[in-house]
């Protein structure tokens, strides 16, 4: 006979699952609680039912082009001073030509 693996209740997977939708990735719910990915992609899928079940919403969605944004403009900035540098490196090249071309 093969043995069963763990148990959980369904409050205890309701609660994993109202930890996902806060926006908490799932690797870290896995290291946090000791459950496997496929377990709690499974029970994303088909939540434990209750009368009192709400539907899951996802705000990753939401969350994701909000951190897109913050990235992007973050990206244009560091694209912004690094041509400055660029400019700057290469007034200094001129400079330091023409002192070659003095001696």
């Amino acid at each position: 006979m093969r043995p069963t693996g763990k148990r959980y209740t369904d409050d205890f997977k309701r609660m994993i699952i109202e930890v996902y939708n806060s926006g908490k990735p799932v690797r870290e719910i896995c290291s946090e609680y000791g459950i496997t990915n496929p377990i709690i992609y499974r029970w994303l899928k088909n939540p434990p039912s209750s009368e009192l079940q709400k539907p899951i919403i996802k705000i990753n969605d939401d969350l994701k082009e909000i951190n897109k944004d913050k990235e992007l403009i973050k990206l244009q900035k560091e694209i912004a001073r690094i041509k400055e540098e660029n400019e700057i490196l290469k007034k200094a090249i001129a400079m330091f030509a023409k002192e070659e071309k003095l001696y």
